[in-house]
């Protein structure tokens, strides 16, 4: 059913505020994509990345800093999307949005590009050198989800823009 909240008893909803259905929409499943991809880049960083921070040099700082904002403002919009229709009505179709995942497809393409370059040139030869080195192929996934993320968040802002011009 469409309707907002769970069925408790079959009589009774809680949470009615929250819409799940949204989650459905080609705009939820999106942002939701987005905001885990985000949320493992950024496990996979802290976890294996710290300690290499000297090495890696601006490429891990730049990627750090792009999917931390990312993940942030793409995190709120789905909170704010999930928990409120009229919410998603005027935010989704402005230039907000449309600026906001554009300018995150570009950084996240040149960040994920930076952390690639730095990650080939300072831990490949560890990886080949030393049995059950997990940095390289973590900080591997790391670029790759980058770059999904980058695509991700340029047909985010392609169909909010289209959203954006049906509406005026």
């Amino acid at each position: 059913s469409n309707s907002p909240g769970f069925k408790v008893c079959g009589i009774c909803q809680c949470c009615t505020c929250i819409s799940l259905g949204f989650l459905s929409t080609p705009t939820g499943v999106i942002k939701m994509v987005e905001f885990i991809f985000g949320i493992i880049c950024q496990l996979l960083l802290l976890k294996y990345g710290m300690e290499y921070t000297d090495k890696l040099g601006i490429g891990y700082s730049v990627f750090l800093t792009v999917n931390s904002g990312s993940v942030l403002t793409t995190g709120i919009l789905l909170l704010c999307y999930v928990t409120s229709t009229p919410t998603y009505n005027k935010v989704r179709p402005s230039l907000f949005e449309v600026l906001f995942t554009a300018v995150s497809c570009g950084l996240y393409i040149g960040a994920s590009t930076f952390l690639a370059a730095s990650v080939y040139q300072h831990l490949f030869y560890y990886y080949h050198t030393i049995p059950g080195f997990s940095a390289y192929p973590a900080l591997t996934a790391v670029y790759v989800l980058g770059y999904a993320a980058g695509i991700l968040h340029g047909v985010d802002s392609v169909m909010a823009l289209k959203f954006m011009r049906t509406l005026r």
